[in-house]
């Protein structure tokens, strides 16, 4: 019995054109695991537990009545907060919970970029 082919699709990065049997190409591939690498970097290895762990003792938003979702760091990011030469970024004062609508509404006007960035 004869196998059949599937056809090639586009690279599933935005705007790619290259033909692949599925997934990423090469070259998004393997900017997809650097970044995973930098995200580790930045924020460590045990960030997702300290990340559940805060969000399940401080369960609603900070802005509005709402679930959190997110653990912002705040007044600064965790970039700023290792420049500063602070030992442990993720303690709950550095720490803000936030669900996804008021999150996504902080981050456009604190880090305006991609569509954002023509609009500001």
């Amino acid at each position: 019995m004869a196998t059949t082919r599937r056809p090639l699709r586009p690279c599933t990065s935005p705007g790619c054109p290259t033909r692949v049997q599925g997934g990423r190409c090469e070259r998004h591939a393997g900017l997809a695991q650097k970044q995973r690498q930098t995200w580790t970097e930045v924020y460590g290895s045990e960030w997702p537990n300290i990340r559940l762990d805060f969000l399940t003792r401080n369960p609603r938003c900070t802005l509005c009545p709402r679930m959190a979702r997110v653990a912002d760091h705040y007044p600064v990011g965790i970039r700023e907060l290792r420049r500063r030469g602070i030992t442990n970024p993720h303690h709950d004062r550095y720490l803000r919970p936030l669900c996804w609508p008021c999150h996504s509404r902080v981050t456009t006007r604190h880090q305006p970029g991609g569509w954002n960035a023509s609009r500001q």
